[in-house]
């Protein structure tokens, strides 16, 4: 028997919390279901975890297939399947191409599966790191639809405008990362390296007559030199603190309700989460997945914590004959013009178009304040930088040729 963590809502629209034991998640939640309780959201205990896999719980290194790998091995089954191949000889296919081991491994086992009598989406639930749940539910939906083939076309195209707006985003950051080590170090090496020995040929004369900006430069040099190993261990040790904080939900709702708050990065986690979730959303119904399974597939896509609670929470009143629109409204969860497409799709009978549309709207607008920021951060930091290097590079020159100046009257 293994243990379930459940969020349910009763039909009073109550929030009800809690665990049970059960051998598979279908006799779970059809014992929810016998309690009278419309499941949420239902999730396997997970036991306890090391210091190293709780700061990583969500990163799986040597991930036997890439997301990238993921799209094309997708595409490849849909196109197989459209062409009228059996799904044995698509997945014999796949599972002997020029492919990385990891992939061949997978699609060799899948197989297997296949033939021993196990439908597909009961093969791909046993390799949960390479196909997450929306991906089982979607091609469950598409195989008893008999529709496995444009399904998984459709699977493949939102995976793929998901990772493109994931790279879109780390590219927009990366040079400003990479601006900030960069000039973080040559600051750290002109501070420990430069000033010090420059410091040497100011010390004639006098730490008192040395002008009030070299002073401090040379007191920072020092402070640097001697505490600074000290300083990045604490820094170390607050990052460490903070991530193994983050990891209690508590603590973790407050802070991702803190983020909501900041006027920008709150704006961003909000659109980007809601973005996230409407596309998955957006594809599970479109699939053919019934919004009732559709909802607890759809909420883990949304990382802040405290958003997925107020989601949640809409799922729960829309499992009880609320509309969709407005239970998402009154949840605060979604942008006002995502939940105007939500709400005519919704009257319209094309929730999926809708949601999609919603998705993208969300997902560009992201793109766009993060690329605009990037562009902005960009020249600010160069600017600032500078300015730091020069205040260190002048206090400790025009030291020297007064010095220089003292020594030739």
């Amino acid at each position: 028997m293994a243990r379930f963590r459940f969020v349910a809502a009763t039909a009073g629209n109550d929030r009800r919390e809690g665990a049970l034991e059960a051998a598979t998640v279908a006799e779970a939640a059809a014992e929810l279901r016998r309690r009278g309780l419309f499941v949420v959201r239902l999730d396997p205990e997970t036991s306890s975890r090391s210091l190293w896999a709780t700061l990583n719980r969500d990163v799986a290194f040597a991930k036997p297939i890439s997301s990238r790998e993921l799209v094309s091995l997708t595409l490849e089954w849909a196109g197989l399947l459209e062409a009228g191949v059996t799904l044995d000889e698509a997945l014999a296919l796949s599972s002997a191409g020029r492919r990385p081991a990891g992939v061949l491994k997978v699609t060799a086992a899948i197989r297997e599966a296949v033939k021993g009598g196990a439908a597909l989406h009961e093969a791909l639930k046993g390799h949960p790191r390479c196909f997450p749940p929306v991906y089982v539910a979607l091609v469950q939906a598409g195989e008893a639809a008999g529709a496995l083939g444009p399904v998984l076309r459709r699977l493949a195209k939102d995976l793929e405008g998901a990772q493109d707006f994931s790279e879109k985003i780390r590219g927009a950051l990366l040079y400003p990362a990479f601006l900030v080590v960069t000039a973080t170090g040559a600051i750290v090496v002109l501070l420990t390296v430069v000033v010090p020995n420059l410091e040497e040929l100011v010390s004639e004369r006098g730490s008192e007559t040395l002008p009030l900006m070299t002073r401090a430069v040379i007191a920072i040099s020092h402070a640097l030199r001697d505490y600074g190993l000290a300083a990045a261990a604490l820094l170390a040790a607050a990052l460490v603190l903070g991530a193994l904080s983050a990891r209690v939900p508590a603590t973790r709702r407050l802070m991702d309700r803190a983020v909501l708050t900041l006027p920008i990065a709150g704006e961003l986690a909000r659109a980007s989460d809601a973005g996230r979730y409407l596309r998955t959303l957006s594809a599970l119904v479109g699939g053919g997945v019934a919004l009732p399974r559709a909802l607890p597939l759809a909420a883990p896509s949304i990382g802040n914590g405290a958003l997925n609670r107020d989601v949640e929470a809409a799922h729960a009143k829309i499992l009880v004959g609320t509309a969709f629109g407005d239970a998402l409204a009154a949840s605060r969860a979604l942008p006002d013009d995502a939940l105007v497409l939500a709400r005519m799709g919704e009257r319209t009978g094309k929730l999926a178009e809708a949601l999609g549309h919603a998705a993208s709207l969300l997902e560009t607008r992201v793109r766009r304040r993060m690329e605009a920021i990037a562009t902005l951060i960009g020249p600010m930091l160069t600017v600032g930088f500078g300015l730091v290097a020069g205040v260190i590079v002048y206090a400790m020159l025009s030291t020297i040729l007064g010095v220089n100046e003292l020594a030739y009257q």
